[in-house]
Parts: C-alpha cells; structure tokens; sequence
C-alpha cells in the first residue's frame, strides 16, 4: 500500500514538473512573439504616420483645418489606432483626431498604447509634428492567441507522447516487478532465493525460539540433464519445488538454493524420531519417480540438517552447517540423511582452516608442480603429467586428496589452476636453459576452471601471457567432471582445440557415459583409469575391458596411456594390446622439477 502510495505521488511529481516545464516553454516562446509584435507594430505605425504626414504638409502649410481633418480622419481604417494630433512647429495643435469608439474598458487601459512622432515636411522644411497613439490591445490579443496555441500544441503533443508511452511504461513497469522478483524468487520454480531464503530465516528466528533447517539435494541430478536433456531437468526441479510445498507445515519455508539443491526451515523445530519421521515423509514424496515426455524419471534425495539454535545462530551459520551435514550423507550414499554434529562442526571448521591457509598458500609460491613421465613400450619418455604440490610451512606437505576437493567447492580451483599455468612456464624456461627440449607436459583442467565465461577468459588470458603454446601444454579432461557444454559451436573445448591444444579424456571407464564421451569430443588421448589396470594381467574381466578400450581408441585414431601402471605382468599385457603409453609407479613416481632433465638426457 505504501509502495503504491509512494509511487502515485511520485507519477504526479512528475506530471507536475512536466506541465510546469510546458508551461515555462510556452510563457518563453509568447514572451518572444510579444517583442516580435511590438516591434512589428511600432514599425506599422510609423509607416502610417509618415504616408498621413506627407497628406496633410499642405493643409498645415495653408492653415485648412478641414483638409487636415480629412486627411487624419483615414486612419479609422487602421483599428489600432486610437488618436492622432497634428501639431505646429510652435508645438500648439492645429488639428486632432479620436477615434469615436476607442472605450475605456479595462483590458484596452491595462494594455496601454504605443505612440510614434513623425515630423510634417514642406518643400525640405519642418512645418509640424504628427503624434500618432495607438491601443495595444490587439497585439495583445494576437500573443494571446499564440500562447493559447502554443500550449494546444504542446499539451497536444505531451498527450500524444504519454499515450504512445503508456505500454512502454507498461512495460518497464512489468520489468522492474520482474527483476525485483528475480531477486528475490527462482524464476523456474517460484521459490525463494538463497538470499530471500536467509532474510527469512532472519525474520523467522526472531519470532521463534528454535527452527530446523534441511538442505536437500538431488542425488545424480546431473545424469538427468545429459541423459534427457535439461528440459527434464527443469521437469525434476519443478516437480520437487510443488512437492516441497505441499509437505510445508503452517510456518515452514522452502527455498531453491541452487541448481538442484533446496532448503526447507521447520519451525518450530523437529528433533530426534519426529525429524527423522518428518524427513522419511520427504523423502518418500520426493523420490516418486516424474514423468516427463513419455519417461518416468527416478529421483534419489540425500538430506543434511540443523538445529537452531543449538549448532547454529544466524542463517550463513546455519547454511554452512546444513551444507556440511548434506556432504556426509552423500558420503554414506543415495537418499541418506545426516543431522549435523560436533564432530562434523569439526571437520567444518577444519575445511574451513585449510581453505583459508590454502588462499594464503596461493599468494605465497607455496605451490609447486611435480611430473610423473609416460613411457612407450621401450620404456622411453614421451611425455609427463603435471600434478599440483602444496607445501605448508607448519603443516608440511598437504596430499592432493585433502586439498583438491577444497579447492573445487571453494572456487579456488579456479586460481589454483592459474598458479600451476605460471610454475609450469617457469619450469619449462629453467630446462630450456639447461639445453633439455621437454616433450608437451599434460595438465589436468576441472570443469570448474571455465564453467564462468570470465573463468575462461583469464585462463586463455593466462595461457596468451605466459606463451604456453600447444607444443609445450596439453591437458586432461577429467570425464567424470563433465563438461557440460561441449555440444556448443562456443563450447571452451572447442575453443583450445582451435587454438592448437591437445587434449586427453582422463580417468576413462569411470564415468557413467564413456562411449557417450568419445563419440561427442574427439581428443588426442585416452587414458585409462588405474581401476583398470592395476592387476589386469591376472584378471580376465579387466583385460577384456582394457582392449576393448584401446581398440575403440586406435579406431578412433587416438593414444592410449594407461595410468597406474606398477607390476611388470601389467606392462607386458599392455604393450601386447598395443597400449601406447604408461605410467605409474611401476616406471617412475611423480618427480620434482631438477629430477626431470635427468629423465630426458639420452641413453
């Protein structure tokens, strides 16, 4: 009511200010034709005057008052004019003329009279003077009618503008609800943002003592878009925001925190048998399968929670909390539910700690590259893999296991990546100096490096600074990272393999949709997971499975590396199925940089 109050006055402000700018423009524009018409008028007159001095020189010159009248009585032709004395040039009237209807209302005295003297000649000598007086009136009259038309027109064109704007504000009106609603509300499903969803929480935990909140998210979520397309996807989503608000009780919010990842606040709150009752009912409605195009969708739904405020006392607290207790039921598997804990507060506040050292390591050089080498089948190095090192100065050395999936969720893989692109140039310039020519180093590139238009920009940025061409970097698609746009013409995969850039599928065999991978993206390489390797020569099923890999990679003209590689039964079964390069323990661990010009010298 207020917004409309305030917007009404604000609509009429506006009319104000633009009549009075009308206003102002037609008063400017009448002011301007009223000089115009005094001059104009002024000039009239003396015209008159002068063609009526030069009738009555002669009727001056021999005293005939009747000729002169006759002569001053023509200008009753001219309506304006209103007296007229002809004087002598001892300034004494020799005759005069009024005209007989010239009124005194009170229009024609408050617009007064103009009056012009023009001296009366005979043969070159001044014989008297002509004062000619006329009424203002008509002039006023006519800037009169001008104002009144200049206003007509511009009033006239005003209403024409405002109703040929009217569905233009129509519909910047619509717009800014739109976005005002955008930022507020998910625009798929129609529920609350995570920034609405936080400010309700504020609003809703000053009233009540204590709440639960749920995150919830959809297990594989990202099989459906691949395999239905992201139309089922938007299917799912809506189907799950319906569902979530029909299972809301009196009080209750829910909320799309992103893709596929909801939130739902109980209060008041639930604890102990009546949540997990509460969150099997949810589960139970939200894994009912969708139909979607003549496909029944499987849904699975793993859930964190907490409780408020026992574990958690404002909304960021509470998020952070609900998101660490959904990782831990994803750990345990599909459609599990985890309560948050101390011990998970824990292990929060712990990833919590190594993502800020991890910020800081990054700005000081802790970060380094070491290389594992892959060899062909005469155990020659014709290639190495980079892998990222962190050395904390107290913590030592951090495994890439620890420190790699904080990067990913922080976003810092996105800088990690950056970093690496820098050692890598600085690496490779100090073996250029030591005469040692390194065969393309494969670096490993997340999908989260350039799922952002601007992630992509500064790594090709990077890539252009530090002149990293394709015959010195070449990197590895980890399939089951997935790359989600590489059936674009703008996908980022296309985009290196147009500049020249080799590319490897990496971890192949692991992920749900491998063939489905080779046949949308045609790479260099394809290395097969360690999964499959280690043992192979003892395990029939993994030897099937492994030429089978090679022989669709050869046929579709691509090396094969094989990872993992530690037993010598292993290297021999993989150079007998054509394998083209290995790695792995079994030939060389990942070396620091000095180590690698040993590696290449001949011999």
């Amino acid at each position: 009511m207020r917004a409309a109050y305030s917007d009404t006055v604000e609509r009429l402000r506006e009319l104000m200010v633009a009549l009075s700018a009308l206003l102002m423009f037609a008063l400017l524009l009448s002011l301007m034709q009223y000089w115009r018409l005094q001059a104009r008028q002024l000039e009239d007159l003396s015209t008159q005057a002068s063609i009526v001095a030069q009738t009555v020189s002669a009727a001056l010159v021999f005293d005939s008052r009747s000729d002169a009248g006759e002569s001053l009585a023509a200008l009753q032709q001219s309506p304006a004019i209103v007296h007229a004395r002809l004087l002598k040039n001892d300034g004494s009237l020799f005759t005069l003329y009024a005209r007989a209807d010239a009124g005194q209302g009170w229009l024609r005295e408050a617009a007064g009279t103009a009056s012009v003297q023009v001296p009366v000649m005979a043969d070159g000598r001044r014989v008297g003077m002509l004062a000619v007086e006329a009424s203002r009136l008509p002039m006023w009259m006519d800037a009169m009618q001008f104002l009144a038309a200049t206003l007509g027109i511009l009033v006239a064109t005003a209403g024409l503008a405002w109703w040929m704007s009217k569905q233009l504000r129509v519909q910047i009106k619509e717009v800014e609800r739109r976005t005002r609603y955008l930022a507020r509300f998910d625009a798929l499903t129609d529920l609350p943002n995570r920034d609405h969803m936080r400010a309700l929480m504020e609003r809703t935990l000053q009233q009540e003592p204590g709440a639960t909140l749920l995150i919830l998210d959809l297990d594989d979520f990202k099989q459906i878009n691949d395999q239905y397309r992201h139309a089922a996807g938007d299917a799912v989503l809506q189907a799950v925001g319906q569902r979530l608000r029909l299972r809301c009780r009196p009080g209750d919010q829910v909320a799309r925190l992103s893709a596929d990842e909801f939130a739902m606040l109980l209060t008041p709150r639930l604890d102990g048998e009546a949540l997990r009752a509460h969150v099997a009912q949810l589960q139970g409605d939200l894994t009912q399968p969708v139909l979607h195009d003549g496909h029944w969708l499987h849904l699975h739904v793993s859930i964190g929670a907490v409780s408020m405020p026992d574990h958690a006392h404002d909304p960021s607290e509470a998020l952070r909390c609900a998101d660490a207790a959904l990782r831990h039921a994803k750990q345990v598997g599909k459609d599990s539910f985890q309560l948050f804990t101390p011990q998970i507060g824990e292990a929060l506040r712990s990833r919590q700690a190594l993502e800020h050292d991890m910020r800081e390591g990054l700005q000081a050089g802790q970060f380094s590259l070491a290389y594992q080498p892959q060899y062909d089948a005469r155990r020659r190095v014709l290639g190495f893999e980079a892998l990222a090192r962190w050395r904390h100065p107290e913590r030592g050395w951090v495994p890439p296991a620890e420190f790699i999936p904080v990067a990913e969720s922080s976003g810092l893989i996105v800088d990690l990546g950056l970093v690496m692109l820098g050692v890598l140039r600085r690496d490779l310039d100090t073996w250029k100096e030591l005469g040692v020519k390194c065969p393309a180093v494969a670096v490993n590139l997340s999908w989260e490096q350039c799922r952002k238009p601007q992630h992509r920009e500064r790594f090709l940025q990077q890539l252009k600074a530090l002149h990293l061409g394709p015959d010195e970097v070449e990197f590895e698609l980890t399939e089951s990272a997935g790359f989600e746009d590489i059936d674009k013409p703008d996908s980022f995969v296309f985009t290196l393999q147009g500049l020249g850039y080799g590319l490897a599928i990496d971890d192949f065999g692991t992920g749900y949709s491998s063939l489905a991978y080779l046949r949308r993206i045609r790479c260099r390489k394809l290395k097969i997971d360690r999964f499959f390797v280690h043992g192979l020569s003892g395990n029939a099923d993994s030897r099937t499975l492994v030429e089978s890999m090679v022989r669709v990679a050869h046929a579709m003209r691509m090396l094969v590396v094989a990872e993992g590689v530690e037993l010598p039964a292993d290297e021999a079964a993989l150079i007998a199925m054509g394998c083209d390069l290995m790695q792995g323990f079994g030939f060389c661990r990942p070396v620091p940089p000095d180590e690698v010009p040993a590696l290449l010298a001949p011999g």
